[in-house]
């Protein structure tokens, strides 16, 4: 309980009373707390900033990863791109080799021991094809045994490489040659005889403006080229 004591004139409280600070007290506990404010922020900095450095390693190594997972795509793409291509290029060898062996005709024995005549042709005077006219007019002709198709030679599908690989015009040299014998061949296929007429399309014609000339010319090249990796399968 407090009380109060008369000392002369000054009147002072028993048991709460605390000495009044100096003021050179009252500065330093304000310096101290100060630096313990600034310690404090110092170290809720330094808190955020361990935090940030964490984030952007998170992000180092998020972004390694989809790096990662692109490259194994890539390399799993371009593989599957090679693999197509071994199987398409063994594919073009067994048709090209099995073309060149079939007579394109009618008739022939088959039995279950000997199928061959199926994708050989057989030895009838009649062709083994089917013919199509084209809407631009040219005939196309597939052998129905071997699956050849003879079309009119498109000059930007004969150009080849040093080894004879067949290539883009810009990677190659023009094989006037080989494209004259293509387009005698498609001539004597014309020829083949058959029985029943061939199908047609509508036939229409083809024209495309030429700057230069400032009219209109022939524009059925540009149709064939559009239609040069096609065939009748």
């Amino acid at each position: 309980m407090n009380e109060k004591q008369n000392t002369g004139t000054t009147t002072v409280l028993s048991g709460s009373y605390t000495p009044a600070q100096s003021l050179d007290d009252q500065i330093k506990l304000a310096d101290l707390q100060a630096k313990q404010l600034e310690i404090q922020l110092k170290n809720e900095e330094l808190t955020a900033k361990k935090l940030e450095i964490q984030e952007r390693l998170a992000n180092i190594d998020e972004s390694k990863k989809r790096q990662s997972d692109r490259e194994i795509k890539r390399k799993q793409f371009e593989n599957d791109l090679k693999q197509k291509a071994r199987i398409f290029g063994q594919q073009r060898y067994t048709d090209t080799l099995r073309q060149s062996v079939c007579s394109h005709r009618k008739g022939g024995m088959v039995d279950s021991r000997n199928m061959r005549v199926l994708h050989e042709g057989g030895d009838s005077e009649k062709r083994s094809i089917i013919r199509h006219r084209m809407i631009n007019g040219d005939l196309w002709i597939r052998c129905t045994r071997c699956g050849k198709t003879w079309a009119p030679p498109v000059e930007k599908m004969f150009y080849f490489d040093a080894d004879g690989h067949n290539v883009a015009p810009c990677d190659g040299v023009f094989s006037q040659g080989r494209f004259n014998d293509a387009d005698k061949e498609w001539k004597e296929a014309c020829k083949f005889t058959t029985t029943g007429s061939p199908s047609s399309s509508v036939i229409c014609s083809f024209h495309k403006w030429d700057v230069a000339a400032r009219k209109w010319v022939d524009g059925n090249t540009e149709y064939r080229d559009s239609m040069a990796s096609t065939s009748l399968r």
